[in-house]
């Protein structure tokens, strides 16, 4: 601050810019109370005693998407008229997709991440 403002003060003449000034040059003081943690503690809900039942919506979606990329793949695989490139590149997707799940489930079932390379 200046000479000015401090004189300023002193007299008991300030202005609303000195108090402005004042408040944002002055360090905040943080206290927490030595209870805060017992009161917060005691807002909590109880803990429910019944468990939690895990949802496998996931391996049950695994599961779907094997069966129609199974029932995909026969599908190309039975039609004679396709012997195209693409035929081929379709058949070669789906084979590749079902096994990158069939790999996914293996390592769900065992219950490890599983690993490709």
């Amino acid at each position: 601050m200046s000479e000015q403002q401090t004189n300023a003060r002193k007299d008991g003449t300030e202005t609303l810019e000195d108090r402005l000034l004042y408040a944002l040059e002055r360090k905040p003081v943080w206290t927490v109370p030595d209870d805060f943690a017992a009161r917060v503690a005691r807002r909590l809900p109880g803990r429910s005693a019944a468990p939690a039942i895990r949802r496998r919506y996931g391996l049950l979606a695994m599961k779907v998407a094997m069966a129609v990329l199974l029932a995909a793949l026969l599908a190309v695989a039975r039609r004679p008229d396709l012997h195209g490139t693409v035929a081929i590149t379709v058949e070669w997707i789906l084979c590749g997709q079902l096994a990158a799940l069939a790999v996914w489930y293996s390592g769900v079932r065992s219950g490890r991440k599983p690993k490709l390379f």
